[in-house]
């Protein structure tokens, strides 16, 4: 009789052991290999001598694009200036996005915006080339 009640045990601790081990050999998430990264002393946390401004990045690549004058700092002025051709470039999106002037975008103007964005040549499809062409393009967009 004891021994029928230490087979469930047995098995119960066996699946625990066995998950655990499960869990623990996941990859780490970004979060922790950027730890991993930054982190020199390895006691797992980053103090501020530790820490590093990323040098790339599309922050880092905005706040080169608002130095206008290229002194190496970004001024209010030259802040203000890139947020509002972003909020320029935000409206033009939008204005080409409503497509019945109502000042309202809907799930299917979203979807046509975009898929007209993609479709280049107009024909009401979208092919391989067209696909290519614009994934290239949000590529070079994107800071390295």
């Amino acid at each position: 009789m004891k021994s029928t009640k230490l087979v469930p045990i047995l098995a119960i601790t066996s699946i625990a052991m066995l998950s655990t081990t499960v869990v623990t050999a996941q990859p780490p998430h970004k979060s922790q290999r950027m730890i991993n990264h930054l982190d020199k002393d390895g006691d797992d946390l980053v103090s501020i001598e530790e820490f590093e401004v990323p040098s790339r990045g599309r922050e880092h690549n905005r706040l080169v694009t608002a130095d206008r004058d290229g002194d190496g700092n970004v001024s209010r002025s030259e802040m203000q200036d890139q947020i509002d051709e972003r909020s320029e470039q935000a409206i033009e999106r939008f204005e080409l996005a409503d497509l019945n002037d109502d000042d309202f975008l809907t799930e299917e103007e979203i979807k046509m915006a975009a898929f007209s964005n993609i479709d280049r040549n107009d024909d009401g499809y979208i092919d391989a080339d067209e696909l290519s062409a614009v994934r290239r393009s949000a590529k070079l967009r994107r800071p390295s």
